[in-house]
């Protein structure tokens, strides 16, 4: 084990002292004495007769001491032998305990029979499924074949140029044409072993021509399964049908097979338990396997299968097929000079055993020259098996590699030969150098921590051991990155496990192996290739470089599933797992790795070997075998590019990752029948939302090199529109789609929706071909001369390959087209067929994209709330086109009418119609106007689409807030014109249309609109809506009843759908309706308050008064027997009722004011009656013109039935001339001003003064003075008859607070023209200027009466002599009030 020391078992020891102490002590008895030496019998007579000889017993001494140290010697030497076979013992002990991980016989005897039952269910319905794939297949070709048939196009030799024919024959040739911009740059040619690329040459385009060599054609059923830059895996199907139905029928967890493709020879094996199949098609040749006894349990898990090799050895060169070699497990041998013996003779096979030892079993096989085989085995010995032949006959001899045992081997063999076999112990991997210039060549047998080093000369015999040496501190150094002391080697914390060996071209040692890192994914092991330089002498194994790979696995329990590694030139290297490939670059400095992995988990990879060839032309490659009967080969088409490849930018990254999304759409997206898995890992590196968008740009414009070159460009865009899909499909399946913003989805979206329009196009423009230039040519042709292209033989060819990310510019040119038509003529007849093409080409586009968007929104897992980026169907150009193409069609539709009468629109044949009386066979024309009406419905339809679309855009950039003037502008325009389009597809028939965009659009005012149409409409679409969208309908359709005056059916509504009108009228201003609802519903409370709140703003006295009534009457309504009598309900009643005696007031002034006109003067205008009423009833006003003026408005407005304010009334109340009959009026105005609690404090007290003011000016004192003659009760009858005392009389028994009296001098008016103007918004400021004149005459006429006509004293007096009359008083208006100065 080279430095490391491991201290032997103590039990050990002891066992060895007890077997061979005895024979120690004993050891003198293995030596022999001279004849003439004499030893002394017990008589002391010798024993020969004769004396002792006493230099005799000297020289026995002697030999003694020598043997016993001769003993010594042999017994340190076995102790050390020990000490080393019992750290051997000891390790091959741990490596046979099973790992815990492990399911235990019973658990997996349980699996096995659940994967059984499991396997032939699925069987059973994989057969009915291919079953049914077969039908379909043939019903689809069948349909294809006819589909061919019926629309087989006929094309004239001069519409084909020479480059599409010559393009046309390299595909035929099996070459793939690559195109870039437009033109093609290059052609691929598939690379396999059977065919080798001598020159390629591709010519200027002047002559256009391409010359190659190619040794051999391309093999039928060869079929390539991925391709890069770096490489090419092709498979190969058809092995004969007994292996197919062999491997078909085996459970991989209980019947292994092992297989193998000679890459010498072109022939293939596989083994099984019973067999050997030679499987090279078409035949099949049949071995049988030498006979095996029972062998243990763990000999039939870990190695249960024979080892075999084709022979093509110098004897056999010049035979058409070679020998086959097979060896059992336990070393039986047998030998076929030539397979073809499997058809007849089969028994006649040469056979030799291996002469193995007990317990031993063979582990490998592997060719060292054309006529010997090296055999490994559990006991870590290497054989060979010589193949010679003399006088035509084959003969075999088997012997070991001759290895010097020691005295101490013989030991161990004698303590534990009888152990049992072990097919995990001994040499795991056996690997071979290249022969040197003598021929000369190195072989290195691994075992799980050593290695043994042979050098193997060219002649047979002189195999000689070079070293033996420690290997597994070489590979944890290299694992680790540093050197390992003994104890990290004992213990093995990473979990190291060397499970296979190569040799690469500069000699070194390349070991797989699997290990546990910090990386590791649970459960799953990570993998390396560790290159070591071994050398000759003990401790010379150095550590030259690890490649750490990033794939894992998971452990497989299945026989036969150790990962095995194979070598190409070019430091390439492979690392075949059961379920996958990976394909790596041992080159120090590159970062290249690739996988391959197996799509079936129930398929798996049987066998690989190396292609030997090292000719230049031949590519390196790997061949496999796999469990569906297939074979796979990896070539290496690039080695520089696999050596140069290093970890870059994240561009370098984002390249890889494209690349890896090209295989999966382009090998693995819609090939079913790809054996390989094209999944992403988890821990991919690279932009995915960069890679992904340049694979669909490349697809949109056939610039990928995987792009397969289709000539029939209805078949090349139908590719391209699968390959979109596989796109996101790809990306959806890999569960990578939440990883793509919505930017990147909708930009994947419209590059695979364009793909769809340019195939509904293509499809017409191919069926008008030969039939001169159509609107569509036209306007590609004019685009493509725009941008520079348009030179080539066929730019609408060449824009339908490169050039469809540019459709919607096409269709602004198709647009711009169909203008300058429709401009220049004046007939319809000329306008007709071009928008009517125009329509049909637009439509085509929009058609295609509306069928792509509902078939593969969810695929894309677009938002349809959402829209970060301006769409190319919605930009402001297109929305200007589509509506331009609305109304020109319309405009175009009457102008046929009118031209050739209104009978065009009938559905009739033929009618006549024209002017001039000539009978025309119009029905092409109705045709034509059906067929115009029809695309004005579509273009409705993506008119609002394209709008609405538009505007979820300027939402989502400007968050939701709809400030931006475009957003604005958008809404408004769409808002118009919508209700516009609708109401025109009903005036040209198409109600039906009308119905559904309106309701798709929700448009709901203009579905409530076509409802209640007479003649379209009717209540069971109405009732339908209701229930479909609920609130969202019934509110327009309310909104409609009002604007209507439809009260009375809104009013009628069914009882279901009452809720919803509740919703209405409480959420809109509609409170005259609303109060009926509340009834209806019994809301009491919440229609008192609708009709108060309703009264209270209403202008008309009718209707005011009526409103109140009712408003009483609902609150009276709501409250029961109980609650009436409470204070809430009283106090709410009250204050209706003070309304109520507000305009019971103003009614009585209006039929005051009416009876002070005769019947004549009620038929003048209402402002005339207003003056003759002032005059009348306010005469004292001339000398207060502002306040006349205002009185007659008052009075006008009073006699029109309109509502006055408390404010106003007060004035017609106060302003007038009172006689005694009218005495009440100014206590009338007071209980006004109490009622009147909406009034602000400012103007309340603005009122309380005119009244006081007015009722102190309503006597005249200056005369009563002046009266001097009266007696004192006359003075008290004037003072009884003045509107002061009647004023206090009357508001005596209202139990006003005393705020409410006011002394003459506290009368004066005081407001500003502030409130007077807030009393009268409408007024100009002249007139407030008036007024306040008025006002301030009225404080003048005060204070003089105060000052001069004894004002106070009269107060006084008339208080005292209402303190006489009415006792309960009590000095209300006494000293406290208005006595007092």
């Amino acid at each position: 084990m080279g430095s490391t020391e491991v201290t032997p078992s103590a039990t050990l020891v002891e066992s060895f002292e007890d077997a061979f102490g005895p024979l120690l002590q004993g050891a003198h008895d293995m030596f022999s004495l001279d004849d003439n030496l004499s030893v002394d019998t017990p008589d002391g007579e010798s024993a020969n007769g004769g004396l002792v000889d006493i230099s005799g017993l000297h020289a026995v001494e002697a030999k003694l001491k020598e043997a016993r140290k001769k003993n010594r010697e042999i017994v340190d030497a076995a102790r050390n032998d020990l000490r080393a076979m019992s750290r051997t013992f000891e390790q091959q002990r741990l490596s046979a305990t099973r790992s815990p991980a492990l399911p235990s016989q019973q658990e997996h005897e349980a699996r096995m029979a659940i994967a059984l039952a499991d396997r032939r269910a699925k069987m059973k319905q994989n057969g009915e499924l291919e079953q049914t794939l077969y039908r379909l297949q043939a019903d689809v070709e069948r349909l294809q074949q006819e589909l061919k048939e019926e629309e087989a196009d006929a094309f004239e030799v001069s519409e084909l140029n020479g480059e599409v024919l010559r393009l046309k024959l390299y595909r035929d040739f099996g070459f793939t044409p690559v195109e870039e911009n437009g033109t093609i740059s290059k052609v691929l040619v598939p690379p396999s072993t059977a065919r080798r690329v001598k020159s390629i040459r591709a010519l200027s385009e002047a002559g256009s021509a391409l010359a190659m060599d190619v040794d051999e054609a391309k093999e039928d059923g060869e079929k390539v399964l991925v391709r890069d830059e770096s490489f090419v895996v092709l498979e190969r199907k058809g092995l004969p049908a007994e292996v197919e139905e062999l491997l078909m029928d085996a459970d991989p967890y209980t019947d292994p097979f092992r297989a193998c493709l000679d890459s010498q020879t072109g022939f293939a094996y596989v083994i099984s338990r019973e067999c050997c199949y030679r499987t090279t098609s078409p035949t099949t040749y049949l071995f049988p396997l030498p006979p095996s006894l029972s062998l243990p349990a763990n000999v039939s898990v870990f190695s249960p299968l024979s080892f075999a090799s084709f022979v093509p050895t110098a004897t056999h060169q010049n035979q058409r097929e070679p020998g086959l070699l097979i060896i059992s497990t336990t070393g039986d041998i047998r030998f076929w000079d030539n397979v073809s013996m499997a058809l007849s003779g089969v028994d006649r096979f040469k056979t030799v055993a291996a002469n193995l030892q007990e317990g031993e079993l063979v582990r490998g096989l592997v060719l060292a020259s054309p006529t010997s085989y090296l055999v490994s085995t559990s006991q870590s010995r290497v054989l060979v098996i010589s193949i010679a032949s003399s006088g035509g006959r084959s003969t075999l001899s088997v012997r070991p590699f001759d290895r010097a045992r020691g005295w101490a081997g013989s030991v161990w063999s004698a303590v534990f030969g009888g152990k049992g076999p072990d097919p995990r112990a001994g040499i795991l991997a056996l690997a071979l150098s290249n022969a040197s210039r003598d021929g000369e060549r190195m072989g290195y047998a691994v075992t799980d921590k050593n290695v043994q080093v042979w050098r193997i000369p060219k002649e047979e015999g002189g195999e000689r051991l070079v070293v033996e040496q420690d290997l597994f501190a070489g590979v944890l150094e290299g694992i680790k990155g540093e050197k390992v002391g003994n104890e990290e080697w004992a213990l093995n914390e990473g979990q190291v496990e060397i499970v296979d060996a190569k040799v690469s071209s500069d000699g070194a040692l390349a070991v797989l192996v699997s290990h546990v890192a910090d990386s590791t994914t649970p459960n799953k092991l990570s993998y390396a290739v560790v290159s070591l330089n071994v050398g000759a002498a003990l401790n010379t194994v150095a550590v030259q470089s690890v490649k750490k790979l990033a794939y894992q696995a998971h452990p497989d329990p299945r026989p036969l599933s150790t990962p095995s590694l194979s070598l190409l030139r070019g430091d390439t290297a492979f690392v075949t797992f059961v379920d996958a490939v990976v394909m790596l670059s041992l080159a120090s400095e590159s970062t290249f790795e690739e996988v391959f992995p197996l799509r079936s988990s129930s398929n798996r990879f049987l066998g690989a070997s190396v292609n030997a060839s090292t000719s230049p032309n031949t590519y390196p490659c790997l061949s496999l075998l796999t469990s569906t009967a297939s074979l796979l080969t990896v070539e290496v088409t690039s080695v520089e590019s696999i050596q140069n490849e290093q970890a870059g930018s994240e561009e370098h990254k984002t390249r890889k990752l494209k690349g890896k999304i090209e295989q999966g759409i382009y090998f693995g997206g819609n090939d079913a029948d790809n054996p390989l898995a094209f999944d992403l890992l988890p821990d991919f590196e690279g932009d995915l939302i960069a890679a992904s968008e340049a694979v669909s740009q490349e697809i949109l414009s056939s610039s990928s090199a995987h792009m397969p070159y289709i000539l029939d460009l209805r078949a090349q865009l139908a590719d391209r529109v699968l390959r979109a899909r596989a796109l996101i499909e790809y990306i959806g399946s890999n569960g990578l789609l939440g990883k793509l913003s919505q930017s990147a989805r909708r930009r994947l979206s419209w590059d695979a929706e364009k793909l769809s329009a340019a195939v509904a196009l293509w499809h017409y423009q191919n069926s008008r071909l030969g039939g001169g230039p159509s609107l569509l040519s036209t306007a590609v042709d004019n685009f493509m001369t725009e941008i520079g292209e348009g030179f080539s033989e066929d730019p609408v060819r060449v824009f339908f390959r490169t050039q469809v990310s540019s459709i919607g510019l096409v269709l602004e040119h198709v647009t711009k087209l169909a203008k300058s038509t429709l401009a220049a003529s004046g007939s319809s007849d000329l306008k007709s067929p071009t928008l009517q093409e125009a329509n049909h080409l637009v439509l085509l586009v929009f058609n295609a994209v509306a069928r792509f968007r509902a078939d593969s929104g969810a695929l894309y897992g677009l938002d349809p709330n959402l829209h970060p980026l301006e769409a190319w169907s919605s930009r402001p150009i297109v929305l200007e086109n589509l509506q331009w193409h609305f109304d020109s069609t319309d405009a175009l539709l009457r102008e046929r009418s009118r031209e050739l009468g209104t009978s065009v629109d009938d559905e009739q044949p033929k009618y006549t119609g024209r002017s001039r009386g000539a009978s025309v066979d119009v029905s092409n024309q109705q045709v034509l106007q059906a067929e115009l009406k029809k695309q004005m419905a579509s273009l409705a339809d993506f008119v609002f689409g394209m709008y609405e679309e538009r505007l979820s855009f300027l939402r989502t950039i400007n968050a939701d807030t709809g400030s931006s003037p475009e957003s604005r502008v958008i809404t408004e325009r769409y808002l118009s014109l919508r209700p516009r389009f609708i109401r025109t597809l009903v005036s040209i028939g198409k109600v039906t249309n009308a119905y559904d965009l309106a309701e798709r659009y929700r448009d709901f005012r203009s579905l409530v609109e076509l409802c209640n149409d007479g003649q379209h409409g009717s209540p069971g679409r109405i009732r339908l809506f209701m229930q479909k969208y609920s609130e969202e309908f019934a509110f327009a359709l309310y909104h409609f009843y009002v604007e209507k005056g439809q009260l009375r059916v809104l009013m009628e509504q069914d009882d279901e759908y009452r809720p919803l009108l509740t919703k209405f009228l409480d959420e809109t201003g509609n409170p005259r309706v609303a109060w009926l609802n509340d009834i209806a519903i019994g809301r009491f409370a919440h229609a008192t308050e609708t009709l108060v709140s309703e009264a209270a703003s209403e202008s008309d006295l009718a209707q005011k008064k009526l409103l109140l009534s009712l408003g009483k009457l609902s609150q009276i309504a709501q409250a029961s027997k109980e609650t009436i009598e409470t204070e809430d309900v009283q106090r709410a009643i009250e204050a209706v009722d003070d309304a109520l005696d507000i305009v019971n007031s103003q009614h009585g002034l209006k039929d005051l004011f009416v009876q002070s006109l005769s019947n004549a003067e009620l038929q003048l205008p209402v402002a005339e009656q207003g003056e003759l009423v002032t005059t009348r009833i306010a005469p004292s006003l001339a000398q207060l013109p502002s306040f006349a003026q205002l009185y007659t408005k008052l009075v006008s407005d009073l006699l029109q039935g309109r509502t006055l304010s408390a404010e106003d009334l007060i004035d017609l109340l106060t302003l007038k001339e009172t006689t005694h009959a009218d005495s009440a009026d100014f206590s009338s105005a007071l209980e006004i001003l109490v009622r009147a609690k909406d009034l602000p404090e400012g103007r309340k007290e603005v009122a309380l003064q005119n009244i006081w003011r007015r009722v102190y000016l309503r006597d005249d004192w200056a005369s009563l003075r002046a009266a001097t003659e009266l007696k004192d009760e006359e003075v008290a009858n004037a003072l009884r008859n003045t509107a002061l005392f009647a004023t206090l009389t009357g508001a005596a028994g209202a139990d006003h607070p005393a705020s409410m009296y006011l002394r003459p001098l506290e009368s004066l008016f005081t407001g500003s023209a502030e409130e007077l103007a807030a009393r009268f918004p409408d007024a100009p400021s002249h007139l407030i200027d008036l007024l306040l004149n008025d006002y301030e005459s009225e404080n003048q006429s005060l204070r003089e009466a105060v000052q001069q006509h004894m004002l106070d004293d009269y107060c006084s007096e008339v208080a005292r002599l209402m303190g006489e009359e009415v006792g309960e008083v009590e000095g209300a208006v006494g000293d406290d009030s208005m006595m007092e100065d």
